[in-house]
């Protein structure tokens, strides 16, 4: 007998948060990468990767608003509540999945993907969405190698410098394969963001992104390492 055909799950939900304040970088989510704002691209890619429905912005702020629209996102007006520098991502995304559940519409997998994420590929989406599946997973986050192994790190002491993990140094060759959350995109099983409020929760999975392509943009400088990389890959972000 042929095997029993897996159903095709539901499109998961799609949510950017962007509120119009940044400490560190100041109207980051609006900056402009080769004279386009960096939300713009975020949009983009997640609207060309075919899997949702809507893509949705979740801002305070109109400039941010408008942009979203002009880029083809549905805005979810923001309350002042939620547009703190200290609420994080976990409070708006429940935030927006509450007032949907209002209106009788429940969902089933969240998809949270960074306004700053520019070089993010409708690929990487698509790939990722199906190694979720794939590996029954509760959460998934995009993720990247480190340029420097962490257990090289150095802590100061006063004056002067030290490892701060001494016998790693001496089995450089045999030091685990670590991996850091690049702040592209998650996918979440709704129920488990609920209990858990995080996005690091039990059965996790990582999709990863080459180390030249993951360029999470927090400040300035950032945006132009971004710009180069940019360049590298022919413009073919977003």
């Amino acid at each position: 007998m042929p095997a029993r055909l897996r159903a095709k799950p539901a499109p998961p939900f799609c949510l950017i948060p962007a509120r119009g304040g940044s400490k560190r970088f100041p109207r980051k989510n609006v900056a402009l990468l080769k004279g386009r704002p960096l939300i713009g691209y975020a949009i983009s890619a997640a609207l060309e990767s075919g899997l949702f429905e809507s893509v949705y912005v979740s801002t305070e702020d109109s400039q941010i608003a408008e942009i979203a629209v002009a880029e083809g996102a549905t805005v979810l007006e923001r309350s002042q509540e939620l547009a703190g520098d200290r609420v994080g991502v976990v409070d708006v995304s429940l935030g927006a999945l509450d007032d949907f559940a209002k209106q009788g519409v429940h969902h089933d997998t969240l998809c949270v993907v960074y306004a700053t994420a520019a070089l993010m590929l409708p690929e990487d989406l698509k790939n990722a969405w199906e190694l979720f599946h794939e590996r029954r997973a509760n959460s998934l986050m995009a993720v990247t190698s480190y340029y420097e192994h962490p257990l090289w790190a150095l802590r100061e002491t006063g004056r002067f410098f030290q490892p701060a993990f001494p016998s790693s140094l001496k089995q450089t060759q045999r030091l685990p394969d670590y991996k850091v959350d690049v702040g592209y995109f998650y996918f979440i099983r709704t129920d488990i963001l609920r209990q858990r409020r995080s996005f690091f929760v039990p059965r996790m999975v990582g999709y990863p992104i080459p180390r030249f392509r993951a360029v999470d943009i927090d400040e300035p400088d950032h945006l132009r390492v971004a710009e180069a990389h940019f360049d590298l890959m022919g413009g073919g972000a977003g």
